[in-house]
């Protein structure tokens, strides 16, 4: 019997809320945020799906979290994205798993779409993971959120092979058990409060599946970048020593 469930999506959301504001709302901008993402996956999604929010030491907003999602994971403290996407992972139950940043936002059909693309036969390599392209009527949040449909005209039919977008993407359960299975996790918990785990992931699932990632332009997603992560002191210095990481292993690996 397949021990995932079948058809299902587990969405996984981690979080890091602060009081700290930004260009966008003057404060708890964070919250502001993940509001929004949340709530329009809940009004834009209709395939069956998990709502996965991990809770990654938030000062506000725990509530919220705890009351919004199906499956909710409690850290006393910010164990950064890695260990909380593994976190996620490990207590999804759906055949397929997608990781979403909480700066993101969704439309209609979103991810249907995602699922039929990550299923086609007809592309050589085959498709290990699925990313949308990106929302291209605006860069401001405020407008993007008063977009009902999006434009979907431009390149819909192509699919960008090599794509490494690491915000809003989606991957098999079971893609994901090979890769702990013969390296021994998911995500690289040793990149800190994020830059470069996504891409170390890339590469494994291309070296040891045999596949590709793939971009599709069949939907789009608007994502406001660096929201979270924007919030931490210094974080610079884990950009470099992460980007130094990185090189590090696929120096060491060959790939």
């Amino acid at each position: 019997m397949n021990k995932y469930t079948k058809d299902l999506t587990s969405i996984i959301i981690p979080n890091w809320l602060t009081t700290t504001g930004g260009k966008i709302v003057p404060e708890n901008e964070t919250l502001w945020f993940a509001k929004h993402c949340i709530q329009r996956i809940k009004d834009n999604t209709k395939v069956p799906y998990e709502l996965i929010l991990i809770d990654n030491g938030s000062v506000i907003g725990s509530d919220y979290l705890k009351r919004e999602a199906d499956v909710y994971i409690r850290n006393e403290e910010n164990l950064g994205f890695a260990k909380a996407v593994n976190q996620g992972i490990e207590a999804s139950k759906g055949e397929y798993v997608c990781v979403i940043n909480n700066d993101v936002f969704v439309w209609p059909d979103w991810l249907r779409v995602m699922i039929s693309e990550l299923n086609r036969t007809d592309l050589n390599p085959k498709p290990l993971v699925i990313m949308p392209a990106l929302v291209k009527e605006t860069r401001s949040a405020l407008e993007a959120l008063e977009i009902k449909s999006l434009n979907l005209d431009l390149n819909y039919y192509a699919m960008g092979s090599g794509a490494e977008f690491g915000s809003c993407w989606l991957t098999r359960r079971e893609y994901l058990d090979i890769i702990k299975e013969k390296d021994g996790h998911y995500l690289d918990e040793n990149f800190k409060y994020g830059f470069g785990e996504d891409r170390d992931l890339w590469s494994r699932l291309r070296y040891h599946l045999k596949g590709e990632t793939y971009r599709t332009h069949k939907t789009r997603v608007f994502h406001q970048g660096n929201v979270t992560i924007g919030k931490i002191i210094n974080r610079k210095k884990y950009t470099y020593a992460n980007r130094e990481y990185l090189r590090g292993l696929r120096e060491k690996r060959g790939y």
